[in-house]
């Protein structure tokens, strides 16, 4: 019997691929397809990443929604450990697991019993208001972690920010009864799709930042932006001629639709800002330098191991099949 391990990607065995994903109603129904179809494709596309031996990357809360994909993932991931696991040692590949990458205050709700339970295939790696920059001096206490006052929400918004960045650096987490920290790998590449443009919680539309930051990081990008949001937005600029550019790049924009944006501007002139933070401005700005770059070299920016041709295809395909092949053909190249 042939072991099912020589078909199996060795690219993409031991490397972190992260996804940024946010189900948009509106857009996804009108291409006739609903929240079902955000989950087949996540799943479609994770799949064979852990039998690649890779893990995934998310950054998602644990509230329990329907459109949260914390826990369609964390199925995943132990469904297939299992499975890997009764193979016996036909199997020379290592399943993956979920790093999930937690902010505070999100964090506070994943109590050890949570993280116990899952502890097998999901890594929580808590993002802290001392690891976004703060001092001590400005740190926010847990238990006023859901005031509304605008320290609050500041600090929430930077350590948003600061999760996003720190996703690309390798990191060390405290295991309890483990005598040394574990290493938490950087993302290698990351596959976007959805996101939302406006009523976001942070500086930035969560597809630009983690994209601008994968971007600055030189890791490959996937972005398909056939299923609407923030996405489709960003593949549409960066599929464009000339220079123009697109209105939800500007800071104006953004400012009228947002309007909790406005209160989080007078904080960063009231607090200080931690210096590793870029100015809302100044990010746009350098996504828009990306944008620019990719209508010149499309395949070359985004990292994407595939031909213009396959790129192209890929930023605006809606039809999931072709999806997974192209992010999977892609990868399998891209990966050093």
């Amino acid at each position: 019997m042939t072991s099912a391990s020589k078909y199996r990607s060795r690219a993409i065995a031991d490397k972190v691929i992260a996804f940024s994903i946010s189900y948009q109603r509106d857009n996804m129904l009108a291409r006739g397809m609903g929240l079902e179809h955000m989950n087949e494709l996540l799943i479609r596309l994770a799949r064979p990443l852990l039998r690649d031996g890779a893990s995934l990357a998310y950054g998602g809360n644990w509230k329990e929604t329907e459109d949260n994909f914390v826990f369609p993932l964390l199925r995943l991931v132990s469904a297939e450990q299992e499975d890997n696991s009764l193979g016996g040692p036909d199997s020379s590949v290592q399943i993956g697991m979920l790093y999930n990458h937690s902010p505070w205050p999100e964090n506070l709700r994943i109590t050890p019993g949570i993280e116990a339970q899952w502890i097998n295939c999901c890594r929580v790696v808590r993002i802290t208001q001392q690891m976004a920059g703060f001092s001590e001096a400005e740190v926010v206490p847990d238990a006023d972690a859901d005031q509304v006052d605008s320290r609050t929400l500041f600090n929430k918004a930077i350590t948003l920010s600061a999760m996003r960045r720190l996703m690309m650096q390798s990191m060390s987490i405290d295991i309890p009864d483990v005598p040394r920290p574990e290493k938490i790998p950087a993302v290698s590449a990351r596959i976007l799709l959805g996101g939302r443009l406006d009523g976001y919680s942070g500086f930035l539309p969560g597809i630009f930042e983690e994209a601008l930051a994968t971007l600055q990081c030189q890791r490959p990008v996937y972005l398909l932006g056939g299923f609407g949001g923030a996405a489709e937005i960003l593949a549409r600029a960066m599929l464009a001629t000339g220079n123009d550019r697109p209105k939800e790049l500007t800071l104006d924009w953004h400012r009228q639709r947002t309007p909790a944006l406005a209160a989080l501007l007078e904080s960063a002139r009231q607090f200080k800002v931690p210096p590793a933070l870029d100015g809302i401005e100044k990010s746009l700005d350098a996504l828009y330098d990306f944008v620019v770059r990719a209508r010149g070299d499309l395949p070359g920016t985004l990292r994407t191991g595939l031909s213009d041709a396959q790129t192209r295809e890929m930023l605006q395909a809606c039809d999931i099949g072709n999806v997974v092949h192209l992010v999977r053909t892609g990868l399998k190249t891209s990966m050093p």
